[in-house]
């Protein structure tokens, strides 16, 4: 192997030695794609897994304000979803106010999952020198 060879392999290794902070790294990212995420279900008025909500009283759509009490925020390599106010009643339901999940509470819905995965891979393969 020539010099430049090694180098090469050095330099490869270097970058392999940085992937634990990866995560780290990428969190403001995936912290922003969840938001966004969030943010479009509440528009459309349906649960993180895809179900809509059950409609007002009045049959209006409900928590239309609620991406005011939505704070999505990267701390180190977490992301951490938080809600206010009184959309939190409605996200674990009540006896008169019925439950419309606005956070994901179980498993990540798939196509969350997959976003969060893409951003990754795509920030691995920039680290790694892939396209």
């Amino acid at each position: 192997m020539s010099g430049k060879g090694f180098a090469e392999l050095d330099a490869m290794i270097a970058r392999i030695r940085e992937l634990p902070r990866m995560a780290q790294e990428a969190a403001p990212e995936v912290a922003e794609a969840l938001r966004d995420h969030l943010e479009q279900n509440i528009a459309a008025g349906r649960s993180p897994e895809g179900a809509s909500w059950k409609p007002t009283r009045d049959g209006k759509k409900p928590l239309a304000g609620a991406t005011k009490a939505l704070s999505v925020r990267a701390v180190g390599a977490i992301i951490l979803a938080v809600l206010s106010g009184h959309e939190v009643y409605h996200h674990y339901g009540t006896k008169r106010v019925p439950r419309r999940a606005i956070l994901p509470s179980a498993a990540l819905p798939e196509d969350l999952s997959s976003a969060i995965k893409a951003g990754l891979v795509r920030r691995f393969r920039r680290r790694m020198g892939g396209r």
